[in-house]
């Protein structure tokens, strides 16, 4: 089973054994090759990330991070998302979900490419594990990388297994190959989606906190 559009689920990025934050979602589109979620501008969500955490060095925000994979370090606060429209696409078993920015007038601003673990579906919605690596593609279709330097950093300290390195080093190259030949998703169209609007900004359930795994089939 799938969910629909229009279904409101928790969108959780997951840091180590716990959860690093917790974002609701809409969903757009959840088929057998993708996952499609929309992010309403000026959502509340939930996040363990330290404030100010961009502010810090590099080499302060890998040991912060290092400390954080233990669940019990830091505290959740409630944060209101950026005042963008984002979009996200992930395909079925990928190491990767690329996502779209537009303003809050709707002026589309940026693609961004985020190297992940592949999805899980949990009780109130998906859950993956950031890697640190993105990619960011402006519109004229020119890119840039994102977070190398933590990236390498990150593997160096033996964050990463080595079956993650070479996933995701895959995935990299391959995205890089889709991103200068214009492939999909870059070929189709989605700058001019608009979501229904009769979706309401969607909000975190007061249980959001359960990820309980569900079984295989299930949605």
């Amino acid at each position: 089973m799938h969910w629909k559009p229009g279904v409101q689920i928790v969108q959780y990025e997951m840091w180590g054994r716990g959860i690093g934050a917790a974002r609701p979602v809409t969903v757009v589109d959840d088929v057998s090759s993708h996952v499609v979620l929309y992010s309403h501008p000026g959502t509340t969500m939930v996040t363990r990330a330290i404030e100010n955490f961009r502010s810090l060095g590099l080499s302060e925000r890998i040991e912060l991070g290092i400390r954080m994979l233990d669940p019990s370090v830091g505290q959740f606060r409630e944060e209101t998302s950026p005042y963008n429209h984002v979009l996200t696409i992930t395909p079925q078993d990928s190491w990767h979900s690329v996502m779209l920015f537009w303003s809050s007038e709707w002026q589309f601003k940026t693609w961004y490419v985020n190297f992940q673990s592949p999805i899980r579906r949990v009780r109130h919605g998906v859950q993956l594990h950031d890697y640190a690596l993105d990619v960011v593609v402006r519109p004229d279709m020119s890119w840039s990388w994102k977070d190398e330097d933590e990236f390498e950093d990150l593997i160096a300290r033996g964050f990463f297994s080595v079956d993650q390195v070479s996933s995701i080093r895959a995935e990299a190259a391959r995205m890089v190959r889709t991103i200068e030949s214009a492939g999909p998703p870059f070929c189709d169209g989605w700058e001019d989606w608009r979501p229904d609007p009769r979706w309401p900004a969607p909000q975190l359930p007061n249980d959001w906190f359960d990820v309980t795994r569900m079984e295989s089939g299930t949605g």
